[in-house]
């Protein structure tokens, strides 16, 4: 059994914003991805933004308090969609210009088995959607594990005017795919990652 000393110390250091208890299970997030596809008159396009420098202690299977939520801020101008006229085709779309970030906020995260549920919010345009039940399947990356949910929304649902042209090509459908990934550190290996690292 680790000293009391040396487990706070490892859990301090696994968290800025909250330390969960010793009986509760948590990941640590690493990374994320954040994709926004959409159909068009020529096809599917898919515009995307990864971070990796964010990192937070997500605790499991409750409601996390407001203040301990980990949340997302994604630049809109940001996404890359390929090309620089659909890139700022989309951050047009998206009002950047008055609300420079969309942002999503994990309020509950639950494991059964392998498989992860969320609940989250999506501030997109400043308009605040929760999205309630999101199924997280669990795949495996290099030296983490990814967990990946799928959204299907609207730009009408968004509250957005859908745009006639993107880069003055074709026209754009309605509906959006948005996938959400983390990658996460499982409880025990970021424990132990962290005991290490004050070992040294």
């Amino acid at each position: 059994m680790l000293p009391v000393s040396i487990f706070l110390i490892a859990a301090s250091m696994l968290s800025a914003t909250m330390l969960p208890t010793k009986k509760e299970a948590f990941v640590v997030i690493t990374g994320n991805r954040v994709s926004v596809a959409a159909g068009t008159s020529l096809g599917n396009i898919n515009c995307a933004y990864t971070s990796s420098t964010q990192k937070d202690t997500l605790v499991l299977n409750r409601q996390i308090p407001q203040s301990d939520r980990l949340r997302l801020a994604i630049p809109v101008k940001e996404f890359n969609c390929g090309n620089v006229f659909l890139n700022k085709d989309f951050a047009k779309a998206l009002n950047a210009s008055q609300h420079p970030y969309t942002k999503i906020e994990v309020v509950c995260l639950k494991q059964d088995g392998k498989s992860y549920t969320g609940n989250l919010n999506l501030i997109v345009s400043g308009r605040n959607i929760p999205l309630r039940d999101v199924i997280f399947t669990a795949y495996p990356g290099k030296g983490v594990t990814n967990l990946k949910g799928n959204i299907c929304l609207n730009f009408s649902e968004l509250g957005l005017a859908t745009p006639k042209k993107m880069g003055g090509l074709f026209k754009v459908e309605d509906e959006l795919q948005v996938t959400v990934e983390l990658q996460v550190v499982e409880q025990a290996r970021a424990l132990n990652e962290a005991i290490a690292r004050y070992k040294k």
